[in-house]
Formats: C-alpha cells, sequence, structure tokens
C-alpha cells in the first residue's frame, strides 16, 4: 500500500502543473491522495471531463509502462469518465498492455465510460479466450485468461452497441453455460436492436439450455420490457449448477479496479439452492448476505440473479465449491440451514469484525459458516484471524474448487435457438416452493462428478 500511496503522489505531482483550469477550484493533490474515497474519485473525474490539457497528461503516464499497475489503474479509473476523442483512444490501447492487472482496470474502464473505441479489442480479448480454451471451459487453467473474457463481455454489454450482437451469438454457440449467462446478460444491455430479444427469448424457452442461463434469460426479457410467460415450459434436464455451490460474482471489496487484487476482481459470495419453474419462467434460488442498506437486506434468500449481480452491475464469475467435495447429504444440509437463516433478519457485517456471526455476517463470512456448520471447511481458518484478516470473496474463490461438467462446445447456425448441451447426470428434486414461494418444479443437481480437462 505503501508504494500505491507513493505512486499516487507523483500523480499528483503531474497533475498538479497543468490542472489549473479546475472548474470547483479543488487541489488535485488532494484528490489523488484520497482515490480511495469514491466523493472524491468523483471530483477527479470532473477535473478530467472539464481540463482537457490535464486528461491527455494523465493519459501519458496511463500509457507510460514504466509505472506501475497502481499508479496506471488510477490514472485509467480517473480518465475513463472522459468523452475526449484522444484519451477514449488511449485507453483502448491499455486493454493490450502487458500488464494483466493494467487490463483488468482498462477493462472495467472502457464499460463503465462506454467507450465505443475499445469493441474491437474487447470482442478479440473473447474470441481469443474461446479459441485457446476449447473443451476446458470451467476448467481453465489459466484462471486470468478466463475473467479477462469474463469482464470483456459485462464490458460490451455495458458500452451496448447494438453491432456487436452477432459477434456474441457466435460466442454463445462455442461457450459453457458461465460464458453463456454472461453473454445473455450482455445481450439484454445492448442500445435497441431487432435481434437480442427474440435470441434471448430461444435461450429461456429452450428445455436443453441450463436452468440458471434461462434463468437469467427471462430476467433480461423483463429488463427489455418482453412479454415473458411461455405457456408449457419445459423444465431443464439440468439446473447446470449443482445445490450448494458458492457463487461468486463482484462487489465492493475484490472488484476490477480494487487496489488489493486489480486482476482477480470477485467481490461477493452466495450460495445456489436450485431453479424454479414458476409462472411460465425459470427462477434461480440463492441464499446470500448483503449490507442493510441493499432491498433486501442483510442474510436473505433471493430468486434472481439481478440481486445477486447488484443489478447486473457484476459479471458473473461461476461456481466452486471446497476441495473437499460435499456429499449429497451435506449439500442438502448447506441449502436448508441458508433456508431457514434467510427468514430471521440477520444483518450484515460492516465492520467485517464479525464475518461468520451467530448475529451479523459479510458475504463470505456467511457461505463459509454455511459450509462449517454441514462439516466443510472452504477456506484455510489463517485467512480469518491475525494478519490474514479479513477473509475476502477472492481469497475464497482461490482456495475453492471448480465444480461443472467438463464442456464440448456445440456450434450453431440458428439465430434463435439455445443450442444443444452436454448431457449431465441424473438429478434429484427439491420440494415446492422453496424459500417460500410456490412453485411448480426445482431442478437440483445432487451428482455431478467433475473430470478436470486435460
Amino acid at each position: 500500500m505503501n508504494n500505491t500511496l507513493k505512486n499516487i503522489m507523483l500523480t499528483a505531482a503531474v497533475l498538479s502543473l497543468t490542472a489549473s483550469a479546475y472548474a470547483s477550484g479543488g487541489d488535485p493533490r488532494s484528490l489523488l491522495l484520497e482515490l480511495g474515497n469514491p466523493a472524491k474519485s468523483e471530483e477527479l473525474k470532473t477535473l478530467v471531463l472539464t481540463d482537457s490539457e490535464a486528461a491527455n497528461a494523465l493519459l501519458a503516464e496511463a500509457l507510460n509502462a514504466g509505472n506501475g499497475p497502481g499508479y496506471r489503474c488510477a490514472a485509467i479509473e480517473a480518465l475513463g469518465a472522459s468523452a475526449d476523442k484522444n484519451v477514449t483512444s488511449g485507453l483502448a490501447k491499455t486493454l493490450n498492455d502487458p500488464s494483466p492487472e493494467v487490463q483488468a482496470c482498462a477493462i472495467r474502464a472502457a464499460g463503465e465510460g462506454k467507450n465505443k473505441a475499445a469493441v474491437d479489442a474487447l470482442l478479440s480479448n473473447v474470441e481469443s479466450y474461446l479459441a485457446s480454451a476449447r473443451s476446458k471451459g470451467p476448467y481453465e487453467d489459466n484462471l486470468k485468461a478466463r475473467l479477462k473474457a469474463i469482464d470483456s463481455i459485462w464490458a460490451l454489454g455495458e458500452i451496448g452497441s447494438p453491432q456487436v450482437m452477432a459477434r456474441l451469438e457466435k460466442f454463445y454457440a462455442a461457450s459453457d453455460d458461465v460464458i453463456r449467462m454472461n453473454l445473455v446478460v450482455s445481450m439484454g444491455k445492448l442500445e435497441p436492436n431487432p435481434h437480442a430479444a427474440p435470441y434471448i427469448r430461444g435461450v429461456a424457452a429452450s428445455a436443453g439450455a441450463a436452468g440458471f442461463v434461462r434463468a437469467a434469460a427471462f430476467e433480461m426479457l423483463e429488463e427489455l420490457g418482453q412479454n415473458i410467460p411461455a405457456a408449457g415450459l419445459v423444465p431443464s434436464a439440468a439446473a447446470g449448477i449443482e445445490s450448494g455451490d458458492i457463487i461468486y460474482t463482484g462487489g465492493r471489496l475484490g472488484t476490477i479496479g480494487s487496489w488489493l487484487s486489480t486482476d482477480l476482481p470477485i467481490g461477493h459470495a452466495g450460495i445456489f439452492a436450485g431453479t424454479e419453474v414458476k409462472n411460465g419462467r425459470v427462477f434461480v434460488l440463492i441464499a446470500d448476505c448483503v449490507p442493510n442498506n441493499f432491498i433486501p437486506p442483510g442474510v436473505r434468500n433471493i430468486n434472481s440473479w439481478k440481486n445477486f449481480t447488484h443489478h447486473f452491475k457484476y459479471p458473473y464469475y461461476g461456481n466452486r465449491t471446497s476441495r473437499i467435495r460435499p456429499s449429497r447429504e451435506q449439500r442438502q444440509a448447506i441449502v436448508k440451514l441458508a433456508r431457514e437463516m434467510g427468514t430471521k433478519g440477520l444483518r450484515y457485517s460492516d465492520s467485517h469484525f464479525s464475518q461468520k456471526g451467530p448475529e451479523e455476517f459479510d458475504c463470505v463470512g456467511y457461505t463459509e459458516y454455511l459450509y462449517e456448520k454441514a462439516g466443510l471447511n472452504p477456506t484455510d481458518n489463517s485467512y480469518e484471524t491475525g494478519l490474514g484478516w479479513p477473509l475476502t470473496p477472492w481469497e475464497q474463490f482461490e482456495a475453492t474448487d471448480v465444480n461443472a461438467a467438463p464442456v464440448i462446445p456445440y456450434f450453431t447456425s440458428s439465430k434463435t435457438a439455445a443450442g444443444a448441451y452436454t448431457p449431465r447426470p441424473a438429478f434429484g428434486t427439491l420440494e415446492k416452493g422453496l424459500f417460500g414461494v410456490s412453485g411448480e418444479q426445482i431442478e437440483i443437481n445432487m451428482d455431478i462428478t467433475p473430470e478436470r480437462a486435460d
């Protein structure tokens, strides 16, 4: 952290020479020294918008490979708000930077800034990953490459250029379920176009699609204002995620622009509890813990990806489980306990001093607690005490193992079909109305025994 502060001070020195036109009369040095403060960060973005000379000076620092990743990420994050063509095209270059940390910051900035100059590089990121991953899917041995592709898909959705729709369709056909879900969400975020809704409707209607992907498709149809109910909807053969798995998205800790880990953007964890067919659509069922100002707050049971990903603000990074694999009975115990705790009004611990309860939790502490109560321990206890405290979602993500069926990409020329999915083993069912919501059927995968792809 000392090196980061040193770099921020150097950035302040550069900007102090060029920021005389700062509209509010604020001191750029003081702003840059408080980049961790979201309010001050917004003021810095205002500076970039109002002073072209300052923006271009900061761009030069962002492009300078001699500077440290933390220094360059600070500059990239501030510049993301600029509409200056020289700045946006310059930021697009950082997407191909040799530093994975800088690449991650650049992807985030491209999405948040809706930088259309970055579209080609983002598409190339996804295409390159799918070509190299082949059948590895979630078992990709280059985790950073996989996260880079997922983040690039997210950024394409944030930018919203409808011209990318055809490429996203092509990617869908060659992807595993986690990538597919992210593609569906990004398709639904694109600016109005005649192709997104019909394609997403095809995914939602396909019984061959994984249940959790279909749930996302139904949610995006709702976001698009489409008529959702599908008469005679056939349940999926597979939920696509095993009941009791830990699932991950972004969040306040570990986001792409995080000072702590710019290249590992995991920031929020929850427990997957199944899917439910109700009222002509598929719902996902999730247990998690969120800040007390969220709706719903604290320890909760929810039935949407929108809630879990904080209104689709972050990508979905996949499902994992403890390295000692839970038994069927342990998975049932995890879900049962989560179901019960989600009704007790338990709160989120903003201080993170009470990560694992009993009355206040944070997101990763809650998932850890549920696993420990079932006799499992996803993350070594050294991360929860002493110098290891607090346990973060990305630390848990790294400590756990992927849990998914091996992937054999399926290619189809149909623009509306979801494509065929890899067959999976038998699936159990759980009682109707999990989390107190009445429904027709819940699909829970109890029997996947994955093997790592070579």
